[in-house]
């Protein structure tokens, strides 16, 4: 064939190709956990016992990942003057959650006040932990409470660790920073795929509600307005918030999450929606046929904690 009409031939199959458009495919991973009627954890589920939607459709659920899973769990501690007092209640008791953590499970300690420090990084040496959690200093002064930005930061190292991801915070939930920052975090729980679990500190002040209203007025945030954030971080993440008030209550908090943790599902869906838009989700957990636990004689029924919505990317 003469040089002109190869090359002609080659033109003509280029264009009658069509262009090669590459599709974005983010990753959203969902944390789930199930409990039965009477409040317990259930495990021993698997990848066909669970129907994932957004916006209302059948999403295939592209990796499961069961509950023996190890986590890769973050203790993060409120370490500012306001918790001084408080810190035998929580820091001790803290014990619970590390004792009830599996064998394979792999612990972080960091603390925050104006800003987050990281005190011992990802081992699954318990002993090691405890001593990172009662070695840590509080600051007396008049020291800036930035919880927001602190949990942003956890959330973005923690997010680099393979397998199940969890942050469990003990905190006041109070904020010293703009509100602008709040809606920073809200924005990256959104596109985060690490579960959150909220432990709020102070709890006699927070049900003391002449106190709450005392502290408001004085100009500071109210235990009411931190706790309504408390609440709306665990929910973005499809975790939990606990507000304990007594010693015991929060032994019984750390158990319930160790309980949590060893009974979490992650399941992983390819969301190509690029509109920068909120897409809502939901888990439901059927049975080997795919039939739903949803009617009065289709027992057990079972309760699915969940991420509720995620936040696509820009286009």
């Amino acid at each position: 064939m003469p040089g002109s009409a190869l090359l002609l031939s080659v033109f003509l199959t280029a264009a009658a190709s069509p262009p090669q458009i590459a599709v974005r495919v983010d990753v959203v991973t969902v944390p789930v956990t199930v409990t039965g009627a009477r409040g317990e954890f259930v495990g021993g589920l698997e990848r066909k016992n669970f129907r994932l939607l957004v916006d209302g459709a059948e999403q295939p659920i592209e990796y499961f990942t069961p509950e023996q899973e190890p986590a890769q769990v973050l203790v993060l501690v409120e370490t500012g003057p306001a918790v001084y007092l408080l810190r035998r209640e929580h820091i001790f008791a803290a014990a619970e959650l590390l004792e009830g953590l599996a064998a394979g499970d792999r612990i972080a300690v960091a603390n925050y006040s104006d800003v987050l420090g990281l005190l011992l990084d990802f081992t699954p040496d318990r002993r090691a932990a405890v001593a990172a959690l009662q070695g840590m200093s509080y600051s007396l002064g008049n020291a800036q409470l930035n919880f927001y930005d602190s949990l942003a930061s956890a959330v973005d190292w923690v997010e680099t660790e393979g397998g199940k991801r969890a942050i469990v915070v003990l905190t006041t939930g109070l904020d010293s920073s703009p509100a602008s920052r709040w809606e920073l975090l809200a924005a990256k729980l959104q596109h985060s795929n690490v579960l959150v679990l909220p432990v709020a500190l102070g709890g006699e002040l927070r049900g003391d509600k002449r106190k709450n209203a005392e502290t408001k007025g004085a100009g500071t945030l109210s235990f009411a307005e931190s706790d309504r954030a408390l609440e709306a971080i665990a929910a973005a993440t499809g975790g939990y918030a606990f507000f304990p008030r007594t010693e015991r209550d929060y032994q019984d908090a750390y158990q319930r999450i160790a309980s949590l943790l060893g009974h979490q599902y992650s399941l992983g869906f390819a969301a190509r929606q690029q509109d920068a838009r909120y897409h809502a989700i939901s888990v439901e957990v059927v049975d080997d046929q795919g039939r739903a636990f949803n009617g009065k004689d289709r027992k057990p029924e079972y309760r699915v904690n969940a991420r509720r919505e995620f936040l696509a990317s820009p286009p």
